[in-house]
């Protein structure tokens, strides 16, 4: 038999009763904003969006910060395995090699279909030459 485990998403101390009707996290009392706040939330609130301002200045001009990404970018192309001379122009052999062969089997189904569509209609076979 399986270990029961608690559900993380329930309420500590609320019954299936009570939280039938409600969904989960839905607390009990609802939570209610005094409209007259003190001034000293006021003033506090001030500060903090002052440092958010200065935190916002402390950050370098864009040419620093841009010189930092490339000199990363550098970093990291030369940890990179750059294939052999050899390696580049087998792949790219085979590259050209697909590359034909899909250009031959294409255009092999393009002529016979076009061919059969003109035999349909005009009763002759098109030809390439003219």
């Amino acid at each position: 038999m399986a270990k029961k485990t608690p559900d993380n998403n329930s309420v500590p101390g609320a019954s299936e009763d009570k939280m039938r009707g409600r969904m989960r996290g839905e607390l009990d009392k609802p939570v209610v904003l005094e409209e007259n706040a003190p001034q000293a939330d006021q003033s506090a609130d001030k500060k903090v969006k002052k440092t958010a301002k200065s935190a916002k200045s402390d950050k370098p001009n864009i040419f620093k910060r841009m010189w930092k990404g490339l000199k990363g970018v550098i970093s990291e192309l030369k940890k990179v395995t750059w294939p052999k001379g050899k390696d580049v122009v087998k792949s790219t052999a085979v590259v050209l090699v697909v590359v034909i062969a899909f250009f031959v089997v294409l255009f092999g189904i393009d002529y016979v279909l076009s061919g059969l569509s003109h035999l349909v209609v005009d009763g002759s076979w098109t030809s390439i030459v003219g």
